[in-house]
């Protein structure tokens, strides 16, 4: 059984995405469903506290009982056994936007990434917004290289 894939644009808690938000969160098992925030794109300009954070209240803002911003901030805790189990363990795992060359090179070839593929086999719902959206595809822009990767 695969799982659904969200691909939203920026601005992502600005309340726009509110419908598809709240279908996504039923997609995943309804408001008791863990909901875990990557914030690794906001990496580069320190912005990945305040992006995960505003993940965190935006998800409880619309009834998700159990939301966790994950610490996932590099390779080496995109290896870490506890953020791959507790990415296993998701219903719903949500991309944050940034940067998505340092997104994309974060989670290659990672426990976390294995443990987000393996969630989606289980029916996991996996989102991004921007950058979040962008590695989820084949092929994206990469607008610090102004080339598609």
């Amino acid at each position: 059984m695969r799982g659904y894939i969200l691909l939203e644009g920026g601005a992502e808690f600005g309340g726009r995405m509110a419908e598809p938000d709240k279908r996504a969160m039923e997609l995943a098992g309804g408001l008791d469903a863990q909901v875990s925030i990557i914030p690794t794109a906001a990496v580069p300009d320190n912005n990945h506290r305040r992006a995960g954070q505003s993940g965190v209240r935006w998800f409880k803002r619309l009834g998700a009982k159990h939301v966790t911003s994950l610490p996932l901030i590099d390779r080496a805790s995109a290896d870490q056994f506890t953020i791959a189990s507790a990415l296993r363990r998701s219903r719903l795992i949500y991309l944050l936007g940034g940067f998505p060359r340092y997104l994309a090179q974060t989670l290659a070839d990672t426990l976390s990434w294995q443990a987000i593929l393996e969630a989606y086999d289980e029916g996991a719902v996996i989102g991004g917004s921007s950058a979040g959206a962008m590695i989820l595809c084949g092929h994206y822009y990469d607008p610090d290289t102004q080339s598609v990767a």
